[in-house]
């Protein structure tokens, strides 16, 4: 009786813990391939004309029905003549749907992003940018699978009644305007390695959440990250990073480094992170004519190990950039070429 008992069980703590944390935010363990819900202030920062990307991400399969987030982006970069020949803006969207398990509680994002740079020095090797993100979300929760608590008996759950707690919930689908805005810093010191830094800011309007029409916000998630790439050799680039997220009362960071290994065309990308406290992440990847493929595994090595088994998240990323622009003396990005 116990095991029949057991996974029911944690799964209800696990859901109720979430929905007391108050449905925070999708995360990736791939952060260096979500720019753009990062820090809008990344929108058209790359050295090629346009990027797209698709992100993917499975976790807590070993406990319930997995928790799964898919996510879709874009950007560019444009000049307008009234701006100087260091300045430049950029324009992007991404499109994101995360379902959390066994309740359908899904959410779905659509938001717009600008960024306008600014060149510090005479070649751009030094700039900075701010950005801003507005978009739309949708939560919404299926009612039939919520499982309330006059349906537990003292040893099985009974499902032939109905309890008055879903009548509390007012709404099953919800919408509210979203607003993000961030900071970042780039310097190319010279051919050998450079540096980024940033800050963000989501949910700045604090949105009204509540499937009950109460008044409940969204608290506002700050994210401050670093970045520094170092080229090692002809073959070899180390590209250490390190993320620090705080939201609705909750912290964690994500640290380690990729050591990339190959030419022009081709390059083999592998590497350790951690999500500290909880993860241990190894990664592996390949690029090949501007198309980076990446897969990662979060082993969980928490408390929480002993119900997981070590199983955490599986990740899926792959980032397109198309480079046909020919260079001009407007060409503002500086990046390090390896």
């Amino acid at each position: 009786m116990k095991a029949k008992i057991i996974y029911p069980v944690i799964f209800v703590l696990l859901f109720l813990s979430v929905w007391e944390t108050k449905a925070q935010d999708i995360h990736y363990s791939q952060m260096y391939n979500t720019p753009l819900y990062i820090n809008p202030a990344f929108t058209g920062n790359h050295e090629c004309d346009f990027r797209v990307g698709l992100n993917y991400r499975q976790q807590a399969a070993s406990f319930t029905v997995p928790f799964e987030t898919y996510t879709a982006w874009g950007d560019t970069r444009i000049y307008p003549k009234f701006m100087n020949r260091r300045a430049w803006i950029g324009l992007g969207s991404h499109l994101y749907y995360d379902n959390a398990g066994n309740g359908d509680l899904t959410k779905v994002q659509g938001m717009f992003f600008g960024a306008f740079s600014q060149g510090f020095n005479a070649d751009n090797s030094m700039y900075g940018s701010l950005g801003v993100g507005l978009g739309v979300t949708n939560r919404s929760i299926n009612i039939n699978n919520l499982v309330f608590g006059d349906q537990w008996s003292t040893i099985d759950l009974d499902f032939t009644g109905i309890s008055g707690d879903p009548q509390a919930i007012k709404n099953s689908s919800i919408f509210y305007p979203d607003f993000n805005a961030g900071l970042s810093f780039h310097h190319l010191v010279n051919e050998k390695w450079m540096y980024e830094t940033g800050v963000s800011m989501s949910h700045i309007n604090k949105p009204k959440e509540s499937f009950y029409g109460e008044d409940n916000r969204v608290g506002r998630k700050i994210i401050v990250h670093a970045t520094f790439q170092r080229i090692l050799s002809e073959r070899f680039l180390i590209k250490p990073e390190a993320y620090f997220i705080a939201h609705e009362g909750v912290q964690e960071t994500i640290m380690g480094a990729n050591l990339i290994y190959g030419g022009t065309n081709f390059k083999l990308e592998g590497g350790l992170w951690t999500r500290i406290g909880r993860d241990i992440i190894p990664v592996i990847g390949i690029e090949y004519n501007s198309f980076n493929i990446m897969f990662s595994y979060d082993v969980n090595v928490n408390k929480q190990r002993m119900a997981s088994n070590y199983q955490g998240g599986f990740e899926f990323s792959l980032v397109k950039k198309f480079c046909s622009r020919m260079s001009t003396k407007r060409e503002p990005c500086k990046f390090l070429e390896f």
